[in-house]
């Protein structure tokens, strides 16, 4: 198996449900499915998720393509070794505290801002933001435009004044900056979709987390805004391994495939 191909099989691991490799893997090593047009429709339907199914598929044609002489069954046990591999460094989860406000000095406590930033700058591969408010987050914006800059794939779910009926007024897309809004995938909640009260009124987008290659994911009571990372008492959670983010970012690709969140620039 040629080194190309092994980081191919890494990184599409990291990528996907443990479960969804396990069933891969064993399709590949089904001697009733050797035939490669048989093989690849097999896999194709035993994956739901559309997502998932093109970087499975996308796989199957780099193996193809680089003409190597690695049979089903040795692509098979690398998927397997990959995946063990993933799932030991999944399961070592790390949680911390994030604070904005004044220092008590009880517990350490990071900030905000730092938490976000460097989170990321830690994306590699892809990066999802959900915020209600954007205002003056300039150097958040200058980090999304950096992992844009890296190949990060960007997914940012946010209100707007449009979809909330006026529950925000000021422009968040605008607030993100031309080059972000250029970069990201950029979502809102249709205002058809969301519950109503008896009396008429609607939901907000009022969750704010931000998720890094499934892998960390900082959950937080801040917004996108300069008072939110500088001068507001904020607290959220950093989390690192273990199956939550994989779990959450699993969730909001789920709300867009239904169309429970709507793209707006793509």
């Amino acid at each position: 198996m040629s080194q190309h191909l092994a980081v191919e099989i890494r990184q599409l691991v990291a990528n996907l449900p443990i479960e969804i490799v396990e069933r891969v893997a064993t399709t590949l090593a089904d001697p009733t499915a050797s035939d490669p047009a048989r093989r690849r429709a097999l896999i194709a339907h035993a994956i739901a998720n559309p997502q998932a199914r093109d970087r499975v598929l996308a796989l199957l044609d780099k193996w193809q393509s680089l003409g190597i002489e690695s049979d089903a069954e040795s692509v098979a046990l690398a998927l397997l070794t990959a995946a063990e591999v993933e799932k030991h460094y999944r399961n070592e989860q790390t949680i911390d505290l994030v604070w904005t406000g004044p220092d008590s000095h009880v517990i350490p406590l990071r900030r905000t801002d730092q938490a976000l930033l460097q989170l990321i700058d830690d994306a590699q591969q892809t990066l999802m933001v959900v915020s209600f408010a954007v205002y003056k987050a300039h150097s958040i914006a200058d980090a999304l435009v950096r992992a844009a800059g890296r190949g990060v794939s960007i997914t940012i779910c946010l209100e707007t004044p449009d979809a909330s009926e006026g529950k925000i007024a000021f422009d968040t897309i605008k607030a993100l900056g031309k080059q972000v809004s250029q970069s990201a995938s950029l979502y809102i909640w249709p205002n058809a979709k969301r519950p109503r009260s008896p009396d008429g009124k609607h939901g907000s987008l009022h969750a704010k987390v931000a998720i890094a290659d499934s892998r960390e994911m900082l959950i937080s009571s801040a917004n996108l805004t300069e008072y939110a990372m500088t001068l507001n008492m904020e607290m959220g959670v950093l989390i690192r391994g273990g199956e939550l983010p994989t779990k959450t970012q699993q969730h909001f690709e789920q709300l867009i495939q239904i169309k429970s969140l709507l793209c707006i620039n793509r």
